[in-house]
């Protein structure tokens, strides 16, 4: 169809261009209208008062009948007017409630484009990775030391597609009335285990915990607290300087869990800490940008913790870094 070939913007602009002009041509119409009722009637009442010879202008003015007809052309006025004002306020919040939604669709799009982006380079790089791993097994005679070392290469790659599956997973979830799945957590062991699992991936990873020997169990959604502590080691380690540290610290107060991760990397604009929370959005461009990622770490962080009816913020670390800071 014709409609839909034509661009969406030009259109709306057509259609707002034409409403205002319809508008502007019916409010001068009225006015006019109004002001030559008022002339009629007033040669009306002026040929009936004409036998009156006595009646000067200033007693024909002060007359019942004539003080209705300006009463009545006042009011016609303060209706155009207001009605006007209406209209003009209409349109203009109209036009903002379009042009927001225009660029919310616009973002939503360049996130999507993005997501589109990083997925694609997040499932290709392992999944070439691993078939190299496979391909070499296959055509080449390796020494048992070489085949453990291209066997935990390639399961290396297996649990990073297991991750980012399972952030896909848990993100289509939170966005189903997710609630969590009560149990036990033993944190010191939960995050000893996912410290020692990005060992594998980042051999020269600092990961430096203080977490108490007699932390209380945490009750919480299993799935949902190794997400959180997955994805912010995974990205204080992509974003920090090979070999610094990053520290884990968490102690319980008040009958409330307070989680402290901090890093030495370049830290997050003030302006984008709001930011980062949202879905699919990375800090930066997608075609230039050098780190992996979908977009969805912290947006999972997040979810997860104001599901369990918690708080996180973002602070500025010293001399450089960020701090993400949890009460669970």
């Amino acid at each position: 169809m014709l409609l839909e070939r034509l661009p969406v913007r030009r259109l709306s602009t057509w259609v707002i261009v034409y409403m205002i002009l319809a508008f502007g041509w019916w409010s001068l119409h009225l006015w006019r209208q109004n002001d030559h009722l008022r002339q009629n009637n007033r040669q009306l009442l002026e040929y009936k008062f004409k036998a009156d010879k006595g009646m000067n202008q200033t007693r024909f003015e002060q007359t019942a009948e004539f003080q209705k007809i300006e009463k009545t052309w006042q009011s016609g006025r303060r209706m155009i007017i207001s009605e006007g004002l209406f209209f003009i306020g209409c349109l203009i919040f109209g036009l903002w409630v379009i042009n927001r939604s225009a660029l919310r669709e616009v973002e939503l799009a360049r996130q999507r484009r993005n997501f589109l982006l990083s997925i694609t380079h997040e499932l290709k790089s392992p999944i070439a990775s691993m078939r190299l791993s496979l391909e070499t097994l296959v055509r080449r005679s390796l020494t048992p030391e070489q085949i453990r070392s291209v066997c935990e290469g390639g399961l290396r790659d297996a649990n990073r597609l297991q991750n980012l599956v399972e952030d896909l997973l848990l993100a289509a979830r939170l966005e189903d009335q997710w609630k969590p799945l009560a149990e036990p957590i033993d944190l010191n062991k939960l995050v000893s285990d996912i410290a020692q699992g990005l060992k594998m991936r980042f051999p020269n990873a600092n990961i430096q915990l203080d977490i108490p020997g007699d932390l209380p169990p945490l009750q919480g959604d299993r799935p949902g607290i190794t997400a959180i502590f997955q994805n912010l080691l995974e990205n204080a380690m992509k974003y920090s300087p090979e070999g610094s540290p990053v520290q884990v610290a968490i102690h319980r107060k008040d009958h409330r869990t307070h989680i402290r991760i901090s890093d030495k990397g370049a830290g997050i604009p003030t302006e984008e800490k709001a930011k980062v929370f949202e879905k699919f959005y990375r800090i930066g461009n997608e075609e230039t940008r050098k780190s992996t990622g979908t977009g969805l770490g912290l947006y999972i962080v997040k979810q997860v913790v104001q599901g369990h009816g918690g708080s996180i913020q973002i602070l500025d670390n010293t001399p450089s870094g960020a701090v993400f800071q949890i009460t669970i």
